[in-house]
């Protein structure tokens, strides 16, 4: 579905026109800028998602816009071209849960703005993949679900035993989440689920009837991530909670593989790459990720890092001879590129690779994950390099679409800090060589 979807807290009203393209069918009619659609042929109009599932598959089509007090329609001709009306962002809706583990409730001041946004949009799970409980639907959320088959959503498992779920959500009255996944079921709604770990909570047992009930929805459950809950070190006034520790990891994959055995379809349960990190065990292989489903959770990212060192070839990399190059990571990931990637790339470049962890002082030592690391530490770590760098490879992930970092750094500030060019990684690392093709000597 080709629809934009940069969530919005501001409070335009959604069925608001924010551009008409020149010589369109909607600027042909004379709609413009600030317009109101109130309603395409007689049905109403809620948002953008409304105004797509109205208009696209239609070649001629009413609409009804508010400007200035004043009502007025047109009939737009479009036959197969675009209206060229840009509606309002979505304007996200929040959670009116209080999970006990919410990552949100344990950041600390300082950082960009939107992260402090409790969201939850059916909405958004549909059109991006974000995750949603499913606590705060509607009647007409449900009656809009299902008339435009909004499928697949992103649903917050975490447990299906209600009372325990409750304790978890920090909310007492929420609807018994196995009704509402029959429900997209029998309306033929599928559905990714994850649930997020929480030690003392529901691992072990609980962990393993969530699992199951999970699984009896088949075909309609299309995967299933299990991730560690991830605390920071800004846990004042929270629920007390500890992290999953090696030996609870190990559990995990132990009745992992066992389940895997059991059942007709494997890939659909699929553990975070860090229980098997801080297991100190062996990644499954490619073929358990299947499509990665789940790899926005985390589940693939490592095993996808290695396939893309292992199509590398020296004709795709710049030669670097002489050059230095500082790269920059977590705790977590620091093992894995000095095992599978360091030598290698200073064999593939003829450049010297150095590799510094990054001590997460934002969020604190408990925080190991590469793409959770600020400028500032970033910033604070580059002194601990031996040499003088040519060039600081960052993880492709810490610097948002906006150019910010966690922080509000910028990658202009962390560059007049460091006195080298920073480059992203690349998201696919099998495109390194391409990124690094314009730093040669």
């Amino acid at each position: 579905m080709q629809i934009e979807c940069e969530k919005d807290f501001d409070n335009i009203d959604e069925r608001t026109i924010v551009s008409i393209r020149k010589d369109s069918p909607a600027d042909r009619e004379g709609i413009v800028k600030g317009d109101i659609v109130i309603s395409i042929d007689s049905n109403p109009i809620r948002d953008r998602l409304d105004f797509y599932f109205m208009t696209e598959h239609e070649n001629e089509f009413e609409i009804e816009i508010l400007r200035n007090g004043r009502y007025y329609c047109a009939v737009l001709r479009t036959e197969n071209e675009n209206s060229g009306i840009k509606l309002a962002q979505l304007r996200v809706r929040k959670c009116g849960n209080n999970c006990v583990f919410c990552f949100i409730n344990q950041l600390p001041r300082g950082l960009r703005t939107p992260l402090y946004v409790h969201d939850e949009d059916f909405r958004y799970s549909f059109l991006s993949g974000s995750y949603i409980t499913l606590t705060n639907i509607t009647p007409d959320d449900w009656k809009r679900i299902i008339e435009q088959h909004m499928s697949p959503l992103y649903i917050s498992v975490h447990t299906t035993d209600i009372e325990i779920r409750e304790k978890l959500m920090g909310r007492k009255g929420i609807p018994p989440i196995m009704e509402q996944l029959t429900r997209l079921s029998e309306n033929s709604i599928n559905f990714h689920a994850q649930i997020v770990v929480v030690p003392g909570y529901n691992d072990g047992i609980v962990l393993e009837k969530t699992t199951n009930d999970l699984l009896s929805f088949g075909e309609n459950l299309l995967s299933l991530a299990i991730v560690p809950v991830g605390l920071t070190e800004h846990r004042n006034n929270l629920p007390k909670l500890r992290s999953v520790s090696s030996n609870d990891a190990k559990e995990i994959i132990k009745w992992h593989n066992n389940l895997n055995c059991n059942k007709t379809n494997p890939r659909k349960v699929q553990l975070a790459d860090e229980f098997f990190i801080i297991a100190n065990e062996n990644l499954p292989s490619a073929e358990y990720y299947g499509e990665y489903p789940q790899y926005e959770n985390g589940i693939g990212m490592v095993r996808r890092f290695l396939y893309g060192i292992d199509t590398w070839k020296t004709e795709n990399f710049p030669h670097m001879n002489g050059m230095i190059i500082g790269v920059i990571t977590g705790k977590l990931f620091a093992p894995i590129f000095k095992q599978y990637a360091l030598n290698k790339l200073e064999n593939i470049t003829g450049a010297e690779i150095e590799v510094q962890v990054v001590k997460n002082n934002l969020f604190g030592k408990t925080v190991t994950v590469a793409n959770l690391l600020s400028g500032a530490d970033i910033a604070s770590t580059f002194q601990n390099f031996s040499k003088k760098l040519d060039i600081l490879l960052i993880p492709p992930r810490v610097v948002a679409a906006n150019g910010l970092f966690l922080d509000n750094w910028t990658l202009e500030k962390l560059h007049k800090v460091v006195d080298c060019p920073v480059i992203q990684a690349p998201e696919n690392i099998k495109d390194l060589g391409r990124v690094l093709q314009r730093f040669k000597l």
